[in-house]
């Protein structure tokens, strides 16, 4: 019997590495598989943390704490309304995990420390978020949503914005993009060239992936009081043709009242470019609203106008969700909100006089927006 020990037991241990390697490398592969679909599949993106945790092998999350963790304690003591940006509705940003206090765990966190080249395999072992995740070296949708979904209902992603699209209005619930200063700021040949077919009426065109029942179409802007106006705004693109034109999808379009598109909504748009000048990047959340009005003493009901054969439905008002990360402000964004009627407005008023809470915003739209540790002030009223 004793000649047969060595090989059998050389043989079940073979086995039993061969088992373990197999499985790290199937889970290897499943996580590279869904850091694929994440780029272009918002849903899969954002149950991320839901999936790791289902296809981890081994340990248990402890501790999830927010990137804001590490700031300054008596700096996050001072700000108001202090809450993680972590929140039920989706991750908005990396986080450091801690796992279990295992023998194992320790081990991958010494690798982690100290050899990279072995930290990216062993953190898929243990179901953690991959650090190729953070929005510093992030996939397309998590750069783009760096401050999370404010809905889920019929995401459409595309180059440079991401949009909810509503159905029964034929408009989109919003529009996220994110505005690079250094974008902005280039004047080279294509760049420039970019913006002078900016002054041309380019052509809008529909969507194919949103069923045609369901699809605005141009001639619904046709003979009416409304122009067809963008949520992600071409002027914001002019570095690049490519996401210039794709803002004249017809999902990135609504009808906003002419008097509002040459005054007041222009002169938003325009701060906001100086504003991702000034701090070179800012996240703008845009939508419409539907606000009630009074008919009686007690009651109120909504009404709004439609237009063209498939019923393009009107907004009331028109929000702007601002949250602007100012190179010298390090962590805390200034996030600034705004609601403006879908009105002719006087063009003397100061855009301060539109500005809202976003939490007001929140109740009319039904959505969530970005509540993370933040600036007590208003950037406009502060020097960058």
């Amino acid at each position: 019997m004793q000649p047969y020990t060595v090989p059998l037991t050389v043989g079940v241990i073979t086995g039993i590495v061969g088992f373990i390697m197999g499985a790290l490398l199937q889970q290897d592969a499943s996580y590279r598989g869904i850091q694929n679909a994440m780029e272009t599949d918002p849903y899969i993106f954002q149950s991320r943390q839901q999936i790791y945790g289902a296809l981890r092998l081994v340990g248990r999350q402890r501790n999830v704490r927010s990137n804001n963790a590490e700031l300054d304690d008596n700096a996050v003591s001072h700000a108001e309304h202090q809450v993680t940006i972590h929140r039920s509705s989706g991750d908005h940003s990396c986080v450091s995990q801690d796992t279990e206090d295992s023998v194992f765990s320790n081990y991958v966190r010494w690798f982690q420390t100290n050899m990279q080249a072995v930290t990216m395999f062993f953190t898929f072992s243990l179901g953690d978020e991959p650090n190729a995740l953070c929005p510093e070296h992030g996939t397309h949708v998590a750069t783009l949503m760096k401050y999370g979904f404010p809905g889920l209902a019929d995401i459409h992603v595309y180059r440079n914005f991401v949009l909810s699209y509503d159905r029964r209005n034929r408009i989109a619930h919003w529009v996220c993009e994110h505005l690079d200063g250094d974008c902005l700021l280039q004047e080279n040949e294509g760049a420039t060239a970019t913006a002078t077919t900016a002054q041309k009426q380019y052509e809008l065109n529909v969507d194919s992936s949103i069923p045609l029942m369901f699809r605005a179409s141009p001639r619904d802007y046709q003979n009416t009081d409304w122009m067809a106006g963008h949520m992600a705004s071409p002027y914001n693109y002019t570095c690049d043709e490519r996401n210039f034109i794709e803002t004249y999808l017809m999902p990135n379009i609504a009808p906003v009242s002419r008097g509002l598109k040459s005054q007041i909504w222009s002169r938003l748009e325009n701060y906001v470019r100086e504003l991702a000048i000034k701090c070179g990047s800012v996240y703008v959340y845009t939508g419409p609203l539907f606000m009630p009005q009074r008919i009686t003493f007690r009651n109120w009901a909504i009404r709004h106008q439609v237009i063209g054969m498939n019923t393009v439905a009107v907004p009331t008002h028109y929000f702007k969700v601002i949250i602007a990360e100012c190179r010298n402000k390090e962590q805390f964004p200034y996030v600034e909100g705004y609601v403006v009627p879908n009105v002719d407005v006087d063009r003397n008023l100061e855009l301060s006089s539109f500005l809202s809470d976003i939490r007001d915003i929140e109740h009319f739209a039904g959505l969530k927006f970005f509540d993370g540790v933040r600036w007590p002030h208003l950037h406009h009223n502060n020097a960058v």
